[in-house]
């Protein structure tokens, strides 16, 4: 991963800029030992499920995803490549930090939206699963924009939503893929209550009880741009580690700054540089993601 000081300097140019003065220190390093659990839910400050929820909206039948989308899960379909081998390279870094043990709760987010979030954490799974033969599961938090489900091929509902809103079991919102030890948990139902129902202590205490159940289990949370919604800051209490992904040449520097200071410091890994030179697209391509050690 792309170190803050790599990336970001005190006046805030563009990420456009070729030079780049190393004035912004990375986060701090978590102190030696086990990564820090995520901080106990408190109710002080979240709103609680009082209102009754309307029955589940009916889930339009979406397209299959297009050629050019499908080219892009390359650790599915071009594991050899460059650009399976970097996240490869991402993933180890992960699973071998230099402090303390790996986490098992990741969030992968973003400053703006078209960044590559949500390619690079289904991307990162299955490097997870394909791999190494390690378990892992991709829980969809973008609940307004959600996007697992079509890249990994399972079914929207059930999901996270039909869990918060209308008490759907644990075990029949995780959904199996065709690929071995990889599992979804869907967005799920259409709900406009996103930023609310996330910051729930249930769903504080979903990601705890998947935690403890599945001790052997990397859990993946894909989430909203950090600047276009709430949801990344509530949810970022609740895990172990985060990664911000960052569209080299295209993302203003203050934007990447202001999005930083909303998450917890000591909880940031760092950033991927997500380098896309061909036009912007739905998902940019990861043909030039690089990875550095913090």
């Amino acid at each position: 991963m792309v170190k803050l000081s790599d990336v970001l300097d005190k006046k805030g140019r563009s990420l456009q800029e070729p030079d780049l003065d190393p004035a912004v220190a990375a986060p701090p390093a978590a102190a030696p030992g086990r990564v820090p659990a995520p901080a106990a839910p408190t109710t002080s400050n979240r709103p609680q499920e009082s209102v009754p929820a309307a029955a589940p909206a009916p889930v339009e039948e979406e397209a299959p995803l297009t050629q050019e989308e499908t080219s892009r899960l390359v650790s599915r379909y071009q594991p050899g490549s460059p650009e399976a081998k970097r996240i490869d390279m991402l993933r180890s870094q992960l699973l071998y930090p230099f402090h303390g043990e790996p986490p098992h709760t990741i969030m992968i987010t973003s400053a703006a939206p078209r960044e590559g979030r949500s390619l690079l954490a289904a991307n990162l799974a299955l490097s997870f699963a394909r791999g190494l033969q390690q378990y892992v599961m991709v829980m969809d938090c973008h609940l307004t924009e959600p996007s697992q489900h079509r890249m990994l091929k399972v079914d929207r509902t059930p999901g996270l939503t039909d869990f918060l809103l209308w008490d759907s079991p644990v075990p029949d919102i995780i959904h199996w893929t065709d690929v071995d030890r990889l599992s979804v948990i869907p967005a799920g139902s259409p709900s406009n209550r996103s930023a609310e129902i996330l910051a729930t202590d249930k769903m504080a205490g979903l990601i705890q009880e998947l935690r403890s159940r599945y001790q052997d289990r990397y859990i993946i949370l894909d989430t909203p741009p950090v600047q276009a919604f709430d949801d990344p800051a509530v949810l970022a209490r609740m895990v172990e580690a985060i990664v911000v992904v960052v569209l080299g040449g295209v993302t203003d520097r203050e934007l990447v700054l202001r999005s930083i200071r909303t998450l917890p410091e000591e909880k940031i890994l760092g950033l991927v540089l997500n380098d896309m030179k061909a036009a912007v697209m739905d998902a940019p391509d990861l043909g030039t993601l690089m990875g550095e050690n913090e």
